[in-house]
């Protein structure tokens, strides 16, 4: 009864994160994308979003750790 209803949190908690970063998506990117100011630097999806997305991979599947790129700069200054 108590792994079912750990489960069910996990599962809740996956999803809440879900929504948080899509909502987050809609009120930063598409609501900036949609004024035409914008337009020149949003419409190369390729540039900005693709990267990103490997980059949100890398860290889900534990390739990378966050401020990897950072912590390694950091330590060859130091060097």
């Amino acid at each position: 009864m108590l792994c079912g209803l750990i489960s069910k949190l996990k599962k809740k908690r996956m999803m809440y994160t879900i929504l948080n970063y899509a909502a987050s998506f809609w009120s930063v990117v598409v609501m900036n994308c949609i004024q035409p100011v914008n337009w020149e630097a949003c419409l190369p999806v390729h540039e900005w979003l693709l990267p990103e997305l490997e980059y949100v991979w890398k860290l889900k599947t534990g390739k990378i750790v966050p401020y990897q790129t950072e912590k390694e700069y950091l330590k060859s200054i130091e060097d």
